[in-house]
Order: structure tokens, then C-alpha cells, then sequence
């Protein structure tokens, strides 16, 4: 059988140019899911709260404050708030925890979880690419702290029933990655599973030029990168088969984009010289066209779309992901399709289970998300401050009562917060 080898071809390329399934099969497109997936998220670890700073005490610092995390989330603010960087921030951190990114120049993370209703701590400060400080506690008692050169202690399960033990990695080297064992410290597992499994995709910046090349050999699809979007299509119809197209098809009508079908094919609006094995990409057929509509000659609103519902369904189908963050939801798409994404993924995030996070300064999109659902980001100098439901519960509470749009909260609120009445000046 042919594998899909991701991203073979990615270059510059010239383009060529509100309906949902009937109930009966929307209901046996979910339960042909269930069959391979019992319960979408259902790793126990979840995000509760996030603490960064970078540069402190230099002409670059920047930080931001705690920022908590709920099961369906959107931040909003205005440009340069820190929108975009925040949700970065948590994607390198899920980066670093698996070994996929190297220490950071500069950063100190504090991270708190809840794993099985209980609060769970990792801490991380790194400098010169090299970890200074790293630590995990559990419920209060600390199970790993490491500082500079590399030299800690860790809790080991299985020596004399359990005890703190000497170790050093490099430093270079997150100890949560070197000591990963399953046996003598399982309680690194939490942090492992909630960093494997968080997906992180810009909205904004899927590529629309990325092709796949067919080939006789085994590659490995990174499920990470979101550009590999036609690489983890062949997968997942290839794993998964009839439910996985269907899933799209339903999902794709709930955005107005009815199709009858979605397949691999060389472009047709382009010609590419290859000498290789095929070089293919998405091919749509859409309902109302009687020809085909292929990779290129989609709108970009429409691409971004496929592209995004791709990754989420596929995770879905595979049972990989407990957190999904997007950066700029719903750019460039119009004002229906975009409350419509809108409401099909935060329908996902509850019915499967996963944490959804989403950050805009789109005032249809938040108009369409309740307020206790918001997050308010603005930043004074180099500190970013967070407002939400949690610590300014008053404001949110009282503006309820003003009959005025969700988008003039965020006009009235976008520079500062009242937090329960008290300005946030230097008490804040």
C-alpha cells in the first residue's frame, strides 16, 4: 500500500482560479466514531493555569499574569495585547515536555493541572538554553526539583518502597524528559500525556501550498504540524475509512461548504513537473458545481476550514488530543461561516470532551461566545493582565444587566479591568 509522505513538495504556487446531514446519518457517523474511540479526551490531565515570564529584569522582559483555563475558552484583545503569544507560550511548553524543543534562551514557567481532581505543579525556568530550576509536585508533596548543572532529586517508586534519589541529566536536558519511566516515576505521565496530546494551530497561517508525494515507503506522519494536512488525511481515511470522510462531509455542511465528497488527487488548476511518484493534494465536490474543486482552487476561508477540521477530526477519530488551541479563529472567513465554526467546535469540545482554546479580536466571534466563556488580555508596559469571570466576577456579572453586545464588554474593558470594583492600579 502507498504511504503518504508529509510535506514533500511546499512552494510557492499561482492559484487557478449552511447545511447539515440528515439526523438519521449524523447519529451513524457518531456511533461508527465511538467504535474507535470510546471517549474523545479522555486522558484526566487538564490545564488549569498558566504563569510566564522571559528576559526578566532586561530591556525585553515580558510576562504574563496567571492565566487561568477552563474547558471552552476564548481570549480576546486588542493587537499587541498578547493573544497570540500566550497561547505560543503553552504550545512550547506542551513542545518541551514531549522533547521536541530544546530549553528556551529564556523563560520561567508555572503550570498547574488537574489530574483526577487533584492539583498537580510543574515548574520551569531556563536560561541561556540550559534549565536552572525544574519541579513537580503533587497534592503539595514534591516528587522532582532540579537546579542548576543538572543536579536533583526525584521520588522512585519501586526502591525501598518509595524514596527521594540523587540524579544529574544535562543540562541542556528537561529532567521531565530524561527520567520519564513508567515504573519508578510515573507520576511524570500526567505532564507527558497532557503535552502529547495538545494540538496548536494558527488559523491564519494554515499553508495552502503544502502538497504530499506518494511513495512505496513508511513514513510517519507528525500529527503536530499543521500543515501536514494532506498527509494526515490519507492517514486517517486509510485508518479509519467511510466514518472519518463522513464525519468531514457532516461537520463541512455545518459550516455551509456541503460537499459530496473529499479525496486525494494531483492539482488540477496547476500543472507540476515531476519525475517521482504523484504529487497530490485535497480535492473537493462540492454539492452545487459540477466539476471538481482541487487544493488550489479553493477560496483561502474554505481551505483553512478543511484544513483545520482535518486535524480536529482526526484527533477526534484517534483519540489524540485532550487540548485544542487556535490562534485567530475564523479569520478570513465570512460572518455566517464564522460564528458557524464557532458553535461546531465549541459543540466538539463538549460532546467529546476535549479543553478548547481560542483567541480572537473578531467582534462576530465574540459576540457569539457567552461571556463567562471569555478571557480578557491587556498589557500595561511589559506585563500582561488577565481578566475573566474567576477574578473580576462583578464586572462580568453586572454587564449582564446593561442589555448591550458582548463586543461593548470588550470596548469598555480592553485597555483596563475593574476587579470587583478595585482599579487596577498598583494593588492589581
Amino acid at each position: 500500500m502507498s504511504t503518504l509522505i508529509p510535506e514533500i513538495s511546499k512552494a510557492s504556487f499561482d492559484d487557478a482560479g449552511g447545511l447539515r446531514l440528515p439526523e438519521r446519518q449524523e447519529k451513524e457517523v457518531y456511533e461508527s466514531f465511538k467504535q474507535y474511540t470510546a471517549v474523545f479526551g479522555g486522558i484526566t490531565v487538564r490545564l488549569k493555569s498558566l504563569s510566564y515570564a522571559e528576559w526578566e529584569e532586561t530591556p525585553q522582559e515580558w510576562c504574563l499574569e496567571k492565566l487561568t483555563f477552563g474547558p471552552r475558552m476564548l481570549i480576546v484583545g486588542k493587537n499587541t495585547a498578547g493573544k497570540s503569544r500566550a497561547i505560543r507560550v503553552t504550545a512550547a511548553l506542551a513542545r518541551s515536555l514531549i522533547g521536541a524543543q530544546a530549553p528556551t534562551l529564556s523563560g520561567t514557567y508555572k503550570a498547574v493541572f488537574d489530574f483526577n481532581e487533584k492539583d498537580y505543579e510543574y515548574e520551569l525556568t531556563c536560561k541561556n538554553a540550559e534549565v536552572i530550576h525544574e519541579k513537580i509536585s503533587a497534592s503539595g508533596k514534591i516528587l522532582l526539583n532540579r537546579e542548576l548543572g543538572g543536579v536533583g532529586q526525584i521520588w522512585a517508586e519501586k526502591i525501598g518502597g518509595g524514596q527521594n534519589i540523587d540524579f544529574q541529566v544535562p543540562p541542556s536536558t528537561l529532567a521531565a524528559v530524561a527520567r520519564r519511566d513508567q515504573i519508578q516515576h510515573s507520576f511524570i505521565e500526567p505532564l507527558f500525556e497532557w503535552a502529547n496530546s495538545l494540538r496548536f494551530y494558527q488559523f491564519n497561517l494554515q499553508d495552502q501550498n503544502t502538497l504530499g508525494m506518494l511513495s512505496s515507503m513508511e513514513q510517519q506522519v507528525d500529527e503536530r504540524n499543521q500543515n501536514a494536512v494532506v498527509a494526515i488525511f490519507k492517514e486517517g481515511k486509510e485508518r479509519f475509512g467511510a466514518p472519518f470522510i463522513d464525519s468531514l462531509k457532516a461537520d463541512l455542511a455545518r459550516i455551509d461548504y456541503p460537499v459530496e465528497d473529499i479525496e486525494l488527487s494531483e492539482p488540477i488548476s496547476i500543472r507540476i513537473a515531476s519525475g517521482g511518484p504523484p504529487i497530490v493534494g485535497l480535492k473537493l465536490k462540492e454539492l452545487a458545481l459540477k466539476g471538481v474543486t482541487d487544493q488550489f482552487g479553493m477560496s483561502t476561508g474554505m481551505y483553512r476550514v478543511v484544513a483545520l477540521l482535518i486535524h480536529v477530526t482526526f484527533a477526534q477519530f484517534k483519540g489524540a488530543a485532550s487540548s485544542v488551541l487556535i490562534d485567530d479563529i475564523g479569520e478570513g472567513l465570512d460572518f455566517d461561516r464564522s460564528l458557524r465554526i464557532i458553535e461546531l467546535l465549541r459543540d466538539k469540545a463538549e460532546k467529546y470532551n476535549f479543553q478548547l482554546v481560542m483567541t480572537t479580536n473578531d467582534k462576530f466571534v465574540m459576540n457569539h461566545v457567552p461571556l463567562a466563556e471569555w478571557t480578557v488580555l491587556h498589557r500595561k508596559g511589559h506585563i500582561v493582565h488577565v481578566s475573566n469571570h474567576e477574578n473580576s466576577k462583578t464586572a462580568f456579572d453586572e454587564f449582564k444587566f446593561t442589555g448591550l453586545s458582548n463586543f461593548s464588554f470588550f470596548e469598555i474593558n480592553a485597555d483596563q479591568m475593574n476587579f470587583d470594583g478595585i482599579g487596577e492600579g498598583d494593588n492589581a
